[in-house]
């Protein structure tokens, strides 16, 4: 397991974005705008970025619904990827689901990204089923599902 000590955990804010934008162009084929991402902080605080050295590394986007929890982005920088900068994104968001009393995450991943699907079916995440045509180049994605266990803490 990476040694993720040196990396801190706090809420996506405007401030953050000229760092996001270049891991989301370089991790996604239909990235979001940065009109998207200013929209999105305004609308809901449930957005996070992990960092080191004072400069963002990944980030989380989340959207909470009643009991619910919809990952809606994950990533991480190229440089920093398979150093445990995903986990410790997922195990914060674990720790503040458990703390809100949320009861499910879901979430739809590429049919073809073996990493995520790897990395999500370590967190205990199912498949579900299948939204054909999911993306904008015509994959099909993946809907995943996990319970919030009070052992996530």
């Amino acid at each position: 397991m990476a040694d993720t000590t040196d990396l801190s955990f706090a809420e996506l804010t405007a401030d953050h974005l000229h760092d996001v934008l270049p891991i989301e162009r370089e991790s996604f084929k239909d990235p979001w705008s940065l009109a998207s991402f200013r929209n999105f902080i305004v609308l809901y605080r449930t957005s996070w970025v992990a960092m080191r050295d004072n400069r963002v590394v990944g980030y989380l986007v989340t959207q909470w619904v009643l009991d619910e929890i919809h990952i809606l982005n994950v990533a991480v920088h190229k440089f920093e990827r398979r150093k445990g900068v995903a986990s410790f994104l997922l195990d914060s968001l674990f720790e503040r689901a458990v703390a809100h009393k949320m009861a499910d995450v879901y979430l739809e991943v590429r049919e073809s990204n073996e990493s995520a699907r790897a990395l999500y079916a370590r967190y205990g995440f199912a498949e579900l089923g299948i939204r054909k045509s999911y993306y904008h180049d015509g994959e099909d994605a993946l809907v995943m599902h996990r319970r919030v266990r009070k052992s996530d803490r």
